[in-house]
């Protein structure tokens, strides 16, 4: 069912119950989704908790994610529960938006990675007692976390219409005054519906540190790798999404690497230097003609891997002859990912 009809279809009929509306079309997503609205709106009302905090000179905000409660996979548009606990490892105290202290600065859970952008499990509270404040807060639960102590968000979340693996980012906020992230920010991936999972997709979504669909990304834009010869660190990107940074080895003071803006000219599953001692370069990516490349770690064929270990202890500073060093892992990543004419850009 599409998401936004869904959800018209619960506004116009807030008369009669959330089980006659849903279960006509679907009784079991609509048994699972009743389950998840009383599993988070039942909570106990808070005790008067005492809303006076000692002085602290030096306020420290800090948190520590603990755990997370969900499903591993729903349905699209199923309501289902979420429980997270995070520990308050700073020196102030939290408090909750119901925690009845007027004169404190409320503590939510706030979406990242995109930061503060609408979360796509937003369960809007037309639909229940979700325990969202807005599309992009989620309130905690427990009224008062002091310093040592655990904080719980119990919440309601809505899965998308459409199938994917969905990926979503969130850390603690102290409303107006500060993001508690470091340790405190957390994601989860969750299956829903039956995705089709390609695995060239995957591949290039698995590990990105952005909110998103990993089996349908939508990516757009041109493809391009960037060299820092100052952080000696290469980016992939797709457009403006960032897919990939590996640590590299670039040219040696006496043999730099090039700066400039060019494109792969050629490519090679494995490349052997013409010249003694014939370095063997596997996935070479030719960006410059001279023979400056992209590949991993080079070797010699009878030095029994003396050479390619020194190499490898050379990622991360700048020891090549001109070319620029990849980790094997890394450099079959870039590999499959460049193209003859992707753009290759060394920066400093």
């Amino acid at each position: 069912m599409n998401r936004k009809l869904f959800i018209f279809i619960t506004v116009i009929t807030l008369c009669l119950p959330l089980t006659i509306t849903v279960a006509e079309k679907v009784p079991t997503l609509a048994t699972k989704s009743m389950t998840a609205l009383k599993a988070v709106s039942e909570a106990t009302a808070p005790a008067a908790i005492n809303c006076q905090t000692g002085e602290v000179a030096s306020p420290v905000y800090s948190g520590q994610f603990q755990s997370i409660d969900i499903p591993l996979a729903v349905e699209p548009n199923q309501i289902f529960p979420v429980t997270v606990k995070i520990k308050n490892i700073g020196n102030t105290s939290w408090f909750s938006s119901d925690s009845g202290c007027p004169g404190q600065s409320p503590t939510y859970l706030g979406t990242t990675r995109n930061q503060d952008r609408d979360s796509i499990f937003h369960a809007p509270i037309v639909l229940g007692d979700t325990k969202w404040l807005q599309a992009n807060r989620i309130k905690m639960k427990t009224p008062r976390v002091d310093p040592g102590e655990t904080a719980e968000f119990s919440f309601a979340a809505l899965a998308p219409a459409e199938n994917g693996i969905y990926r979503e980012y969130f850390s603690p906020i102290v409303e107006g005054k500060v993001w508690i992230k470091d340790q405190a920010e957390f994601k989860f991936d969750i299956k829903v519906g039956q995705p089709v999972e390609n695995d060239k997709v995957l591949k290039y979504t698995r590990d990105m540190m952005m909110s998103m669909n990993l089996t349908d990304p939508k990516f757009t834009g041109e493809k391009k790798i960037i060299v820092s010869l100052s952080s000696q660190r290469m980016t992939l990107k797709l457009g403006e999404v960032t897919l990939k940074t590996f640590p590299v080895s670039t040219g040696a003071p006496k043999h730099p690497t090039p700066v400039g803006s060019t494109k792969i000219i050629s490519k090679q599953e494995v490349r052997v230097a013409g010249s003694v001692p014939h370095y063997i370069m596997p996935k070479f990516l030719q960006f410059r003609k001279g023979g400056f490349g992209i590949h991993a770690l080079p070797s010699l064929a009878n030095d029994h891997g003396v050479y390619w270990r020194e190499a490898l202890n050379h990622i991360g500073s700048p020891r090549s002859h001109g070319c620029i060093r990849l980790l094997p892992e890394d450099a079959n990543f870039t590999y499959d990912f460049a193209e003859v004419g992707t753009t290759v850009q060394v920066v400093w």
